[in-house]
């Protein structure tokens, strides 16, 4: 097994250990109606927009390391990936805390800080891979990535500060992030 191999699967092994703690925060109902699911709602939500946001960052750490050949991979490379995974294990007490708490502004701040801190970890991740292996700085998908990393971290910085006077709108607003990343580029195939 090859160094980038390794880091992958270690990446996906944390990744779905995060999914499948955040799932188990979602508790059956008591009641053996489906109208007793509705009062899930919250959890079920907060799951669902968790699940969204860690598979845009598993999707992309994906095509941040496919195909490329020749890749240099550094104990810095592996420590920045550690970061990323640091934050992204966050993700499931944010998302609890959230869920129990829904337009509560300390904790839709601190999911959305949270948020903040993987977009940061995972610029340090690309930074440090292309500081290791220069020639990536020349393909096409990693200007895209600049751009929508960049453009990811504005996002994260107005979630915050509006998130600060109306709570709601952090989630909302930190929803683009995935629209962002969603959106087909021909430059990331």
């Amino acid at each position: 097994m090859n160094k980038v191999e390794r880091l992958e699967d270690y990446t996906n092994a944390v990744i779905a250990i995060v999914i499948t703690l955040m799932v188990l925060d979602i508790h059956a109902p008591a009641g053996h109606f489906f109208s007793d699911i509705l009062r899930a709602n919250d959890h079920f939500l907060t799951y669902v927009y968790s699940f969204l946001l860690i598979s845009m960052y598993w999707v992309n750490h994906g095509r941040l390391f496919s195909g490329l050949k020749h890749l240099k991979i550094t104990p810095q490379i592996s420590w920045a990936n550690s970061i990323f995974l640091l934050f992204i294990t966050f993700l499931p007490f944010a998302s609890s805390w959230l869920a129990r708490n829904i337009n509560q502004r300390d904790p839709e701040m601190f999911y959305a800080t949270i948020m903040l801190c993987i977009d940061l970890s995972y610029y340090l991740l690309m930074r440090t891979l292309i500081h290791f292996n220069p020639h990536l700085n020349t393909l096409p998908r990693f200007k895209v990535y600049h751009f929508k990393l960049h453009l990811n971290l504005l996002i994260n910085i107005l979630a915050i500060c509006c998130g600060y006077v109306v709570p709601i709108s952090t989630i909302a607003i930190s929803l683009l992030a995935v629209v962002i990343w969603v959106i087909p580029d021909k430059a990331l195939k």
